[in-house]
Parts: C-alpha cells; sequence; structure tokens
C-alpha cells in the first residue's frame, strides 16, 4: 500500500502522525532530543524542587494552590502537549484537590496569547502576501487563545466576508 506523507517544509517533520517517520527523525537529531528533554527538566524543576521540600516539610496541603498555579505555568511554557496534558488533569478529582483543579483548569479557556506580531509574520509566511493585501481589517489582538494556537477575527479584503484566521503556536509541530 503506498501511502503520502506531507511534511512541513521548514524542518522536514511529518504533518501527520507518523510513528516510523518521527523516529527516523529523532533518530537522526539526537542532539534536539538532548535539548527538548533539557527544557523540559529545567522547566519541571521550578515545580518539582518546591514541591519535593513542601512534602518534607508536611506543608503539601497549605502550598497546594500555589504550586498548582506554578505547575500550570510550567505547562504552559513547554507548549501544547503540555498544556494538553494539564487539562487533562484539570478534570481529575482522584488525583488534584478542587482547588488546585480550578488552576488547572485555566488551561481550558484562559491559555495566553503568544504575541501578534509573530501571528502576523506567520499568516504572512503562510499566504505569500501581506497581511494588508488580503485582509481590509483584522483584529489588533487574538479574540481568542488555545493550547495549539489562537484566532483573529479578520475581513477579506475582495470579498467583505469577515472571517475567522487561525494561527498555529509558534513551532507547535517541534514540541508536540
Amino acid at each position: 500500500q503506498i501511502k503520502v506523507v506531507q511534511y512541513d517544509s521548514e524542518n522536514n517533520l511529518p504533518l501527520t502522525y507518523e510513528p516510523d517517520v518521527l523516529r527516523d527523525y529523532y533518530r537522526q537529531r539526537p542532539l534536539l532530543v538532548l535539548q527538548r528533554l533539557s527544557q523540559v527538566a529545567a522547566a519541571a524543576s521550578s515545580y518539582v524542587i518546591p514541591t519535593l521540600w513542601d512534602a518534607a516539610t508536611g506543608k503539601l496541603e497549605e502550598n497546594d494552590v500555589q504550586r498548582t498555579r506554578i505547575l500550570r505555568e510550567v505547562l504552559t511554557s513547554l507548549g501544547p502537549f503540555f498544556i494538553k496534558l494539564g487539562q487533562a488533569l484539570a478534570i481529575r478529582p482522584d488525583i488534584l484537590s478542587p482547588q488546585a483543579m480550578y488552576e488547572l483548569q485555566r488551561l481550558c479557556d484562559k491559555v495566553p496569547a503568544f504575541d501578534t506580531k509573530q501571528a502576523m509574520q506567520t499568516i504572512e509566511k503562510e499566504l505569500g502576501r501581506k497581511v494588508s493585501e488580503v485582509f481590509s481589517d483584522i483584529s489588533p489582538a487574538p479574540i481568542a487563545a488555545a493550547s495549539l494556537g489562537q484566532v483573529y477575527k479578520a475581513t477579506l479584503r475582495k470579498e467583505q466576508q469577515v472571517v475567522a484566521v487561525k494561527v498555529q503556536r509558534p513551532f507547535a509541530l517541534e514540541t508536540v
């Protein structure tokens, strides 16, 4: 059976889940894997070390909400996969306290937006044209942000139709 796999032109990653292709890609780039692992370890340490200290000093319950807030910030900084992980944790009362669940539920509806300038550059790169050539109006800030991207409200220049413009988060493909 022949299967066509589309690739991202910038970094040669498949645009669909292809385990064998991904395995081969990362086997050829051990430094990239090591770099990502070190990013995850460094970010996680800002949560794990204070949490271990709280456990050792008997203050886990007392600092529960504060530690979960830090966990939410760590997950957000690590990208889409980790945000999704936090969203999954947010609905697990068997693992988290109600206060901690509430804090992680912010990952479901209050994911911070990324820089609009970067989003506009992405739109222009994808369309191969300036934003102003395609849209007569586009919102100066996103109207929504989520784990994988954000959305702008725009009006198509030619048709004068109002549309939603979805922009993928920078490095979403690489960090997932």
